[in-house]
C-alpha cells in the first residue's frame, strides 16, 4: 500500500467525523481551495476506492434484512452445500466462508433480503430443510434491528495503525459497560417495521446505498439498467434528497490502507432482549480501524477490518471475555473473496419479477 499525505488524511478525518460534507463544506472547513479538495478527493477515490455509502433502513424500503451463521465440523458436505446455496440466491447478499475458527469448526455467515411475500416464506422454508434431518445443520437466524459502519482514521497515520488488540481495547469496552443506556449511537440506523415493498424507493434506496452523493443523471442511468423508465431529472433530484433524508445514514468507505485481514465476531444470546453488549458494540465499535456491526434480538455480528500483523486469536480472547460466559462467541478469519453484493442484485431480480407498465 503507498503511504497517505497529510492533505489526503486531513480530509479523510474530517469526512469520518462528518460523512455528510459535500466537497465546498469540506474545503471551508479544512481551509483550503474547493480544487485542491476536489484533487485530493479524485485521487483518493482512483488509488483507495473511497466512497461515501448509505446505511439504509431497509424495513422502509418493504425488505427485512436476515441475517445469521451456520456451522458444522471441518470437511461437512452439508455445510457447503448450504453454503453453495447461498452464493446462488438472488436474495443472498452477502455470504462469507471462515478460513479458520476460534472453535475449531466451519462457518458461512449470511445476510439476506427478504420481501414480505412467498418468496420469503420459500426462503426461509429452504432453512428450515438445513435445519432438519438429513442435513441437521446447526443455524441460527435473526431479523436485523440495527446496523451501524464505523472508521477510526485517529489511529492511523498514513501508513501503519496504532491498534490496541489487548488490553486498552478490553478497558474501552469495559469502562462503556456501565453507560450502556447513555452511549451516543452515532452512524447507527434502526431497521423500521416492514412495509409494502416500494420497487421505486429501493430503487433510489440501492443508488445511495452504494454512492450516497449519487446524481440524477446516474440514477437515471440505473433505472434503465434494470428495465425500469426513470423519471424526470427534476423528479428524481426530489427522491435523492427525500430518500437520503429518510432511509439514509452516510459513512465512509476506503480501501488499500492496510486493512487486509477480516475477522468475523458471532455472538448468540439467549436473553428475552437485546443483549446490553450488542448496545456497547454499536457505540464502541469506533474503537477499531474499521467496522460493522449488526445486531437482532439473540445474534450480533461484529465485522472488523484490522492489519494483517494484528494476533488475531488476540482479539478472539478479548471479544469472548467482554462477551461473557452466557454468550456463544465465535471469531474467525473470513475469505474476503466470498458473495459480498449490496442491495443493487435484489433490486436488480426483484425488478425482473415484476411486471411492467
Amino acid at each position: 500500500m503507498r503511504r497517505l499525505g497529510s492533505g489526503e488524511l486531513r480530509l479523510l478525518r474530517r469526512l469520518a467525523i462528518d460523512p455528510s460534507l459535500r466537497q465546498a463544506s469540506l474545503a471551508k472547513d479544512l481551509e483550503v481551495s474547493r480544487s485542491a479538495v476536489n484533487q485530493i478527493w479524485q485521487n483518493l477515490e482512483s488509488e483507495n476506492g473511497l466512497r461515501i455509502r448509505g446505511n439504509i433502513d431497509f424495513g422502509k424500503t418493504g425488505l427485512q434484512m436476515i441475517f445469521g451463521w451456520a456451522y458444522s465440523k471441518e470437511g461437512s458436505d452439508v455445510l457447503m452445500k448450504f453454503s453453495r446455496w447461498l452464493s446462488s440466491s438472488r436474495l443472498v447478499t452477502r455470504s462469507i466462508n471462515s478460513l479458520i475458527s476460534s472453535t475449531f469448526d466451519t462457518r458461512v455467515y449470511f445476510e439476506a433480503m427478504l420481501p414480505d411475500d412467498d418468496q420469503a416464506s420459500w426462503f426461509n422454508n429452504q432453512i428450515e430443510r438445513f435445519r432438519k434431518k438429513p442435513y441437521s445443520l446447526n443455524i441460527y437466524t435473526n431479523k436485523c434491528s440495527k446496523i451501524s459502519n464505523h472508521m477510526n482514521l485517529g489511529i492511523f497515520d498514513g501508513a501503519f495503525w496504532n491498534f490496541p488488540e489487548n488490553f486498552r481495547l478490553e478497558a474501552s469496552f469495559g469502562a462503556a459497560r456501565g453507560y450502556v443506556d447513555i452511549l451516543p449511537v452515532v452512524g447507527t440506523v434502526n431497521q423500521s417495521p416492514l412495509v409494502r415493498l416500494n420497487l421505486d424507493e429501493l430503487i433510489v434506496a440501492s443508488a445511495i446505498e452504494k454512492d450516497y452523493f449519487t446524481t440524477a443523471s446516474k440514477l437515471s442511468e440505473y433505472y434503465k439498467k434494470i428495465g425500469v423508465q426513470p423519471d424526470s431529472p427534476r423528479t428524481l433530484r426530489r427522491k435523492l434528497a427525500r430518500v437520503r433524508s429518510q432511509l439514509a445514514s452516510p459513512y465512509v468507505d476506503i480501501d488499500s490502507v492496510g486493512l487486509d485481514q477480516t475477522l468475523l465476531v458471532t455472538i448468540y444470546d439467549k436473553a428475552p432482549e437485546e443483549s446490553p453488549f450488542s448496545r456497547v458494540l454499536h457505540a464502541q465499535a469506533s474503537t477499531f480501524p474499521k467496522a460493522r456491526v449488526t445486531s437482532g434480538l439473540h445474534l450480533t455480528m461484529l465485522e472488523l477490518d484490522i492489519p494483517e500483523s494484528v494476533e488475531w486469536l488476540t482479539v478472539s480472547q478479548v471479544m469472548s471475555g467482554l462477551a461473557g460466559t452466557s454468550s456463544e462467541t465465535c471469531t474467525f478469519i473470513a475469505n474476503r473473496n466470498e458473495k459480498r453484493n449490496r442491495l443493487e442484485s435484489v433490486v436488480s431480480y426483484l425488478a425482473s419479477r415484476t411486471p411492467s407498465g
